[in-house]
């Protein structure tokens, strides 16, 4: 430990590599090298990159060695650096310690902001009471990570790095330096491209606006359009959609959020052959149209649980065949259930949320775990003209490895009691990675699951009842916190499995004919995930055999 009689004097190093380093040059005049340079490094603060990361640890390493040459080549060179000797009045003690110390913060400066407005990072201060005139534990104030997780959450920053500097002739009173480097705020949140044996072309996209005006308000749409199906007297199918949300109202603790859309749908149903055959010969479609809306308020209970509730409202006109019959391989006909109703009539829901986000970093991969559970509920009391009870669960928890890999086990679940439309319905495309699912409610592909296992999940399309398990194995490929482009990327592979239950009426028919109610398909995918500038893509085998007429 050094006496304090002995005097010191702070250096700024403006290399880019210190800029979040403290540096204090110590005169020991009973060496032989009175002069040396002690790295006060805040040990908590740092968030040029994810915790734990190859990049972080890469630069902590590079950052050492520097540290090592430029302390030697101060020792060598003596006083030859303009430091003269120590004289009254030059010369002050440093606020940072490697010990915690009770500061006092003067004032918060923000730097590196570009989009993302001043009140909203002073919002979040406020809120942990990191404001000026308050005391700092420094560099063990628990608010100091709790302010950069926050901060982070929010997906407007790929980097936080809260530091402290001295004000001048003052032990105790410091400046709170938050230093952000911001993402793009534009992101593209999917990319529909694809072809199928039903639909020779469809192509979309859906983009989002994550801090409108630097507000904070999320604006986005989505569009898709496809060309007219293979299947006599069918239309293009064709979807649109807008919405807008507000996290945070005023200075209430209220979120609102309201959306729209269109979608003009030709609904494939199979009249002829094998359950499993995805030849669209052996189809009809129908027709209908929505068009509707849905407003909500969200209450964030804690900065990871938000709560929240909707009400859907939307016209539906449907164009349904006369008694549609299908003859199977037999030769015997069956009467069909096609689940929604003819006509123009209302569909109308109240929806209720809990989700609970508890990850480091939200995007790629990062510790921790998250939750969610959605209730819908529709009845002549809410409006609308069908009766039904929808839920669906969902949960999943990241864990590092020992060798910096990422692990996680995830689980979905949903049931559906009722009568419900057969748009609300769960698809057995949405469950496997390896078939085209619903995009934006339109059905584009008459082929089910790759039955793996045998079971006959090929055979289903619509169910009321299904489960999912998965576990995803990530390799964190590489980290670049200081780039525009490409932010990083994770080679991934995830196995699972998936069963899919249909209503009373089609288990009795299974079970009837000998055949499995629940039948189990595998989910499975492998590919590179890459984090940039315009969000999250992944380019994997699962979006190739979607996007391919197999």
């Amino acid at each position: 430990m050094i006496p304090s009689d002995r005097p010191r004097r702070v250096l700024r190093c403006p290399s880019p590599w210190t800029r979040d380093v403290r540096w204090t040059a110590v005169y020991d005049p009973m060496v032989e090298y009175p002069w040396r340079l002690v790295c006060a490094r805040p040990r908590r603060c740092q968030a040029d990159s994810a915790p734990g990361s190859p990049a972080d640890d890469g630069s902590r390493a590079r950052r050492a060695r520097r540290s090592t040459w430029l302390g030697l080549a101060i020792s060598l060179a003596g006083g030859g650096l303009g430091l003269g000797s120590a004289r009254a009045g030059e010369l002050e003690p440093s606020p940072v310690e490697d010990q915690a110390r009770v500061l006092r913060i003067h004032r918060v400066v923000i730097t590196g902001r570009e989009q993302v407005s001043e009140r909203q990072v002073l919002t979040i201060l406020e809120r942990e009471g990191l404001v000026a005139g308050t005391d700092l534990l420094w560099p063990e104030d628990e608010r100091v990570e709790r302010v950069r997780d926050r901060l982070r959450a929010t997906g407007y920053f790929k980097r936080v790095t809260l530091r402290v500097e001295p004000r001048p002739r003052s032990d105790e009173r410091v400046d709170l330096y938050v230093d952000v480097v911001e993402r793009s705020t534009v992101s593209v949140a999917d990319v529909y491209l694809g072809n199928s044996r039903l639909t020779p072309f469809r192509g979309g996209i859906a983009l989002t606006e994550r801090n409108f005006l630097g507000r904070g308000v999320l604006l986005g749409g989505a569009l898709i359009w496809g060309t007219q199906p293979r299947v006599d007297r069918s239309r293009r199918q064709q979807a649109y959609k807008v919405f807008a949300e507000a996290p945070r109202l005023l200075s209430a603790p209220l979120g609102l959020l309201a959306s729209g859309w269109f979608i003009s749908a030709s609904e494939p149903y199979r009249v002829a052959g094998a359950e499993d055959d995805p030849d669209p010969a052996l189809f009809r479609t129908f027709e209908y149209d929505r068009i509707g809306g849905q407003v909500g308020v969200s209450f964030p209970v804690t900065p990871r649980l938000e709560l929240a509730g909707d009400y859907t409202f939307e016209r539906v006109t449907a164009f349904l065949p006369s008694a549609p019959m299908r003859v199977d391989e037999s030769g015997r006909l069956h009467a069909l259930e096609l689940a929604m109703r003819d006509g123009t009539h209302r569909h109308t829901s109240v929806d209720f949320g809990l989700t609970y986000d508890g990850r480091d970093e939200l995007f790629l991969v990062g510790k921790g775990g998250r939750f969610a559970i959605d209730v819908q509920a529709s009845s002549p009391a809410t409006g609308s003209q069908y009766e039904y009870i929808k839920i669906v669960a969902a949960g999943a928890y990241s864990l590092r490895l020992p060798w910096r890999h990422w692990l996680t086990p995830s689980v979905s679940g949903g049931q559906i009691s009722g009568h419900a439309p057969l748009f609300e319905r769960f698809y057995s495309g949405d469950l496997s990675a390896w078939t085209p699912g619903r995009e934006q409610g339109l059905r584009y592909s008459t082929r089910n699951p790759i039955d793996v296992f045998g079971t006959g999940i090929d055979a289903r399309e619509y169910g009321n009842l299904f489960g999912r398990v998965d576990l995803e194995y990530a390799w964190p490929l590489f980290r670049r916190t200081r780039t525009r482009g490409v932010y990083g990327g994770d080679l991934y592979l995830s196995l699972g499995v998936f069963t899919l239950v249909g209503d009373d009426a089609e288990r009795a028919r299974r079970r009837e004919a000998g055949e499995r109610v629940a039948p189990v398909g595998a989910a499975g995918d492998l590919g590179l995930r890459l984090d940039t500038a315009l969000g999250t893509f992944s380019i994997s085998v699962g979006n190739v055999l979607r996007r391919t007429p197999l």
